[in-house]
């Protein structure tokens, strides 16, 4: 067993997963003083209720489904979720379900988050944000653990893997805040890194490439490596998920 103190180096874990929406981070790295001294960032307290499911696909080829479910408890709010991924890798089908669960306290800063994944291939992951520093334990695919500590603002927020729903917990946060255009801090549990991107509210007009008319509002996360578009509905529902860059979009199923 191991345990590692980090301040990040710019090396993610690269913990085995099936990397869909993890590849937008590559290259990009956290740095406290980029964001100044400022006080962590505090929005009101936080009511969402919420759950659905989401088609995704690579490419314009579907290859899986997530299904969720947000909801707001008196001073919590419990975010989970299972993944089904199928993804031809090397000229391998590979299979996955995932498991995300994710606790956070009403002004929705994160409190505990756990991963499993099961199939061919299973493992977890344990992070704990109580305390001076993240606590982040990885049992791998070989029944080894990998354990690790993290130093990260006290307003970070988790986006991880393959995990959709965790757009919509950013989408929450960033009308809480008043919307505009906001920096997070943000932590990619599966590859151990953190990074900052910014949210910028584009306003309504529709889903031009999705063939809608109108009525949808655009937010856009910008990281330093990528962009990804974010459509909601007049309930602030997150209705699809775009990485053009990356041929990668997650649908909401009505």
């Amino acid at each position: 067993m191991r345990v590692r103190k980090i301040r990040y180096d710019g090396t993610p874990a690269q913990y085995p997963g099936l990397l869909l929406l993890a590849l937008l981070w590559a290259g990009t790295v956290w740095n406290p003083a980029s964001r100044g001294q400022e006080a962590p960032a505090r929005p009101g307290l936080v009511n969402v209720d919420d759950e659905g499911v989401f088609e995704i696909s690579l490419g314009g080829r579907p290859v899986g489904s997530e299904s969720f479910r947000i909801h707001s408890s008196p001073g919590k709010v419990e975010a989970r979720g299972e993944i089904h991924l199928r993804v031809e890798q090397n000229g391998r089908t590979m299979d996955a379900q995932s498991f995300p669960d994710l606790s956070l306290d009403s002004q929705l800063h994160p409190v505990t988050y756990t991963w499993t994944q099961r199939g061919s291939q299973s493992s977890r992951l344990e992070v704990d944000f109580r305390g001076k520093v993240a606590k982040v334990r990885y049992k791998t695919i070989s029944g080894k653990e990998d354990n690790r500590e993290f130093s990260l603002p006290p307003d970070v927020m988790v986006l991880d893997d393959n995990v959709v729903h965790h757009y919509q917990l950013v989408v929450d946060r960033f009308l809480a805040m008043g919307g505009g255009k906001q920096i997070f801090p943000v932590f990619v549990p599966q590859e151990a890194l953190p990074s900052l991107l910014t949210v910028e509210d584009l306003g309504n007009g529709g889903d031009k490439a999705a063939g809608d008319a109108a009525g949808l509002r655009h937010l856009l996360i910008t990281t330093d490596v990528t962009h990804i578009d974010l459509w909601l509905d007049d309930q602030q529902h997150l209705e699809r998920v775009s990485v053009a860059t990356a041929q990668l979009e997650a649908i909401r199923k009505k």
